[in-house]
């Protein structure tokens, strides 16, 4: 299938959109435009929900005949009808339905790489890869290329029982929905309302997933214009000595331990800052015990890039999650951050929008 999605969006055409030379930046044109395409996927996205469900139950209400079911027994559950023939033309519509979604994902990220001006006609051979494994949700694992690893220390068995529950938090929430309709109503909730009772939760798991991809598309394409700038500005003498190294390079695999998962922006920082300071790359069992001591003892210089890069690294994927909520806490009283969990929630909303984090990048980099 990739080689449709590759196919697809290659066809997709680039429409100009005005807008300025602040990449990661930006204007209120480019904001209006990318607000205007995102509320038009998340329409598109419920309706496709919606068509779904009709498309599957119609035909079975109008032509029962054309769904047998074929008798089956089973230990434990006894005799029952299976309903094959219904059973596979579900299948086949989710398929389908899949399918669609992920091409509207795409036509998503498409658009907001255009009016961001990431890409135009001229790079979009060269970008449409990465642009496609955001639409695809696919999860860069660089960092591992560089010795970070976001579950340093976690429970391996925890985090498969948490990513199992989030993949069926759909399917429960339609048998949940499905099973209190039916417990209201009682005996007199027929099929069709139980049925079709589901259609409201899917539609809008439909609408927030795509909400989800395309506000990550425009967190990954704006993150990736700031940090190009970020280096710009770095001064070239801050990762001078193997100590200045270390402490940079320790500040990668906290800012990864908080987060506990893998981001592309986080990627870009780490390898962007490896190369520019030639930063040795090693593998970590645990993070150091003295880290926040040596980053509160380091040269002025070193550690306001330092803080400057925790703050980064809570914001630059788009959220802060309650874990580092709690983290920014414990920074701030420790005397390490000058921020509280509000302060850096408002670069964040800042970030997103595309207003960018200047005043940030001026306090600590002058």
């Amino acid at each position: 299938m990739i080689a449709l999605y590759r196919k697809f969006f290659a066809r997709l055409p680039v429409r100009p959109v005005a807008g300025d030379e602040h990449l990661h930046l930006l204007s209120a044109e480019e904001v209006r435009f990318v607000r205007r395409r995102h509320r038009q996927a998340l329409v598109i996205s419920a309706s496709l929900s919606v068509a779904g469900f009709l498309a599957y139950y119609l035909p079975v209400y109008s032509a029962p005949w054309l769904f047998p079911s074929v008798p089956l027994s089973l230990p434990w559950i006894g005799e029952f009808a299976f309903p094959w023939a219904e059973t596979l033309w579900g299948v086949l519509l989710m398929v389908v339905e899949i399918y669609l979604l992920v091409l509207l994902n795409l036509w998503g990220v498409h658009e907001i790489a255009v009016a961001t001006g990431l890409m135009g006609a001229h790079n979009k051979d060269q970008l449409a890869a990465q642009m496609i494994g955001i639409g695809l949700e696919d999860k860069n694992r660089g960092l591992l290329e560089y010795g970070i690893d976001p579950f340093l220390g976690l429970n391996r068995g925890l985090l498969f029982t948490f990513n199992l529950v989030l993949r069926l938090k759909g399917w429960l929430g339609g048998k949940l929905l499905r099973y209190a309709v039916q417990r209201l109503l009682g005996r007199f909730a027929v099929r069709e309302v139980l049925d079709f009772a589901g259609m409201p939760l899917y539609m809008i798991i439909n609408a927030y997933s795509t909400h989800v991809v395309l506000r990550e598309a425009r967190v990954i394409i704006m993150g990736q214009k700031l940090i190009e700038h970020l280096c710009h500005r770095l001064p070239a003498s801050v990762g001078a000595d193997p100590a200045a190294q270390a402490l940079l390079y320790d500040t990668f695999q906290f800012i990864a331990v908080s987060k506990r998962d893998f981001h592309h922006n986080h990627f870009l920082l780490t390898r962007a800052l490896v190369e520019k300071y030639a930063i040795q790359v090693k593998t970590a069992a645990a993070l150091p015990d003295d880290y926040l001591e040596r980053v509160r003892s380091a040269p002025d210089q070193l550690r306001q890039v330092c803080v400057l890069l925790l703050v980064l690294g809570f914001l630059l994927d788009g959220q802060v999650s309650w874990r580092e909520r709690r983290r920014i806490g414990l920074l701030a009283e420790a005397g390490i951050i000058p921020y509280t969990v509000a302060d850096v929630r408002a670069w964040g909303r800042s970030f997103v929008s595309g207003a960018g984090i200047e005043p940030l990048l001026a306090r600590h980099l002058g």
